[in-house]
Parts: structure tokens; C-alpha cells; sequence
């Protein structure tokens, strides 16, 4: 209780869950970047509350399966989500059996993950202004790939679609790998993709990085200018993994969770692992995760509404 409130002043109620063992929801497969930070945070997070943390894996439909299990369980702090930026995407998918703005709530956001723009390494440009400018002489000739409609890596492309002035084609695949092995193989040109799949693939020469989401540059591509030195400020808040609690899990407990994960993350050994993933550990409170999500939410309503498109 009193370390608790050391980490976030004003906090005196906070309290840690009664729980015999944390669930952990993450909505992708595992060994990908989220389930890898999932399990790094989940271990730590295990060993401080002296508890079994367990991560479970709940892959498809666009993450509803994961969000909804969460929601069948009671709200008493036993039972979490594990999620990276598309859940901002949340927000503009039609039909979805929930609202993920009130049926959830922000806990901690962990680390910043910054994606990475990369084309195949046999396309001409070889630099972010070189691409665009390729683009635009060669209007509808260059190809994107994605990881599915409504993904982040499809709507990046919008982004910079409308941001630069230019006109890609979008080319849908389901998951990452068919997009990535096509690119390597040339059936696409370029691709969003997140650092821990990027880096291994700029290292050995298969894809050629370009340009990093985000404001700034990056400890583990310095090479790589971003996307805000480059001037496309629709792209220069870089991707992020955090914690979600279900709503209704009182305030105490949200707060003390919150606590341990800001120490996890300040953890060198922690900041270290996660260096490696190709992000960068970060450390706030419950309203700074609020208000990351609500900026990133409009920003992506404003893509689809610009570009007129249905994401269901």
C-alpha cells in the first residue's frame, strides 16, 4: 500500500486485487511482438504479487474475441487485455457487440513501439523523399501491403496516402506473414510493420527500412529518420502496448495496477528486453493512456472519413 502510493501520489486507496491468479488476454497469437511484451510484463508482474499470471492467447476477428472474453469475466481485477495501438481502431469499426471506449478502461501504457515503413530492397528509392517522389510520378503503380482492412498497416497507408500527396494501391492479406513473404518475394512494394518483425528483416538485407512512425528517431534504426523530421504529422505518434481493465473494476484497484506496472516498466532489466523488441519501455498514468487512445482514435476517424472508407 505504501509503495503503491510512492509511485502515484494522492493515491493513499489504492489496493492490489484479491486474486488467487491474474488472466491476461492478448488478442494476437503468440510469439508475435504484443504476446512477447505480454509475457515479459506478465513475469514480472507475477513476481511482485507473488501469484500465477497467465497469458492467453485469443487470436481472430479483429481482436473481438479477446475483448470479449475479458468481458465475461467479473470485474474484480483478476482478468486484464493486452493490447498494442489498434485498439485505437476500435473506434471506427462498424458492428462491433461492444463499445470499446466505455466497456474498457485504460490501466498503463507500457512501451512505445514505433512501426517501421519498409519497401523490398529491389524498389529504386532508397530513402522516404525518394519514395514519394516515385509515387507521384508514378501514381497507382506502387502497391502496399497490410496485414487485413482496417489494420493499422492498412490505414498508415492511407495516412501517408493523403499526407504525401500520393496514390498507392492497398493490398489486403490475411495476417502478416503471406504480406511479409510477399514483399520479400516483390509482389508489393512497401508494408508498415512493426519493429520486432522489422528489425531481423533490415539487418539481413530482405526489406529496406525507410522511415520510422513517430516524432523521433529510434535507439535500435538511428539510420532511420522518422516520419515527423519528414514533416507527415499524421504519422509521428509512434504505436504503443498497454494494459485495459474491464469497466466497472473499481478505481482502487485500476490505481495499484497501474502502480506496479509503472516500477515493471522503470525495471533496467525490463527497459533492456523491451530495447530489444525495438521499442522503448514508458511509464504513466491511467489518464495519460486516456488521452493517448482519444487522440489516436480521432486521428484514425478522421483517415476513414477522408478517405471514404467502410471498415466493418
Amino acid at each position: 500500500m505504501a509503495l503503491a502510493a510512492t509511485v502515484l501520489p494522492g493515491q493513499a486507496d489504492a489496493q492490489p486485487p484479491q486474486c488467487s491468479a491474474i488472466r491476461i488476454y492478448v488478442p494476437y497469437a503468440a510469439g508475435g511482438g504484443t504476446d512477447v511484451s505480454a509475457r515479459l510484463i506478465g513475469g514480472k508482474l507475477g513476481a511482485e504479487l507473488k501469484i500465477p499470471v497467465i497469458i492467453e492467447n485469443r487470436p481472430g476477428a479483429k481482436s473481438v474475441i479477446a475483448y470479449q472474453a475479458l468481458l465475461r469475466d467479473p470485474a474484480d481485477g483478476c482478468a486484464y487485455l493486452y493490447d498494442n495501438s489498434s485498439h485505437s481502431l476500435q473506434a471506427v469499426y462498424k458492428g462491433l457487440p461492444y463499445d470499446s471506449a466505455k466497456d474498457f478502461q485504460p490501466v498503463a501504457m507500457v512501451a512505445i513501439a514505433p512501426n517501421v515503413f519498409v519497401v523490398n530492397p529491389g524498389f529504386p528509392a532508397k530513402t522516404m523523399p525518394e519514395f514519394i517522389a516515385y509515387a507521384k510520378a508514378h501514381p497507382g503503380k506502387v502497391t502496399y501491403a497490410s496485414f487485413g482492412v482496417g489494420s493499422t498497416s492498412h490505414l498508415s497507408g492511407e495516412v501517408l496516402n493523403s499526407a504525401a500527396g500520393i496514390n498507392m494501391v492497398h493490398v489486403p492479406y490475411r495476417g502478416s506473414a503471406p504480406a511479409v513473404a510477399d514483399l520479400m518475394g516483390g509482389s508489393v512494394q512497401a508494408i508498415f510493420l512493426d519493429p520486432l518483425t522489422a528489425k531481423p528483416l533490415m539487418d539481413t538485407g530482405k526489406v529496406r527500412g525507410l522511415a520510422v512512425v513517430g516524432a523521433q528517431r529510434v535507439a535500435t534504426s538511428p539510420e532511420l529518420p522518422s516520419m515527423g523530421e519528414l514533416g507527415i504529422d499524421d504519422l509521428s505518434v509512434p504505436g504503443w502496448w498497454g494494459l485495459f481493465a474491464k469497466a466497472g473494476v473499481p478505481a482502487p484497484i485500476v490505481q495499484d495496477m497501474a502502480g506496479r506496472l509503472q516500477r515493471i516498466a522503470a525495471d533496467p532489466e525490463v527497459k533492456e528486453k523491451l530495447a530489444a523488441l525495438g521499442t522503448q519501455a514508458y511509464s504513466g498514468s491511467p489518464a495519460d493512456f486516456a488521452a493517448t487512445i482519444a487522440k489516436d482514435s480521432a486521428r484514425w476517424r478522421k483517415v476513414v472519413k477522408e478517405r471514404e472508407l467502410v471498415l466493418e
